[in-house]
């Protein structure tokens, strides 16, 4: 494998990282506590990554960021940290 070819193997699994944390995100602050596994493949699709169910099974637990994903619904680990949701640092906007 050349060198070229494992930088963008890697710069696909961030952003696949972080698409992965951004939906989640998402549907936790909707309260969501279970999630349906084919409209999180189908929104994960939106973004631009078509995975198989065991790919993205393998991804979200390397990431440990689920507590269970079977082929009905994901189970999200509580609160996910995700910066692009909740920068650090960032002071909320106020207005006048």
């Amino acid at each position: 494998m050349r060198i070229r070819d494992v930088f963008l193997l890697e710069a696909y699994y961030d952003d696949l990282q972080v698409a992965i944390m951004d939906r989640l995100a998402q549907y936790l602050s909707q309260e969501q506590n279970e999630i349906p596994t084919d409209e999180f493949r189908m929104a994960l699709a939106d973004d631009g990554f078509m995975l198989s169910f065991e790919e993205m099974k393998a991804s979200m637990e390397e990431m440990g960021v689920v507590a269970n994903v079977g082929p009905d619904s994901i189970t999200p680990k509580g609160k996910v940290s995700n910066d692009l949701v909740d920068p650090e640092g960032e002071e909320e906007f106020a207005e006048p």
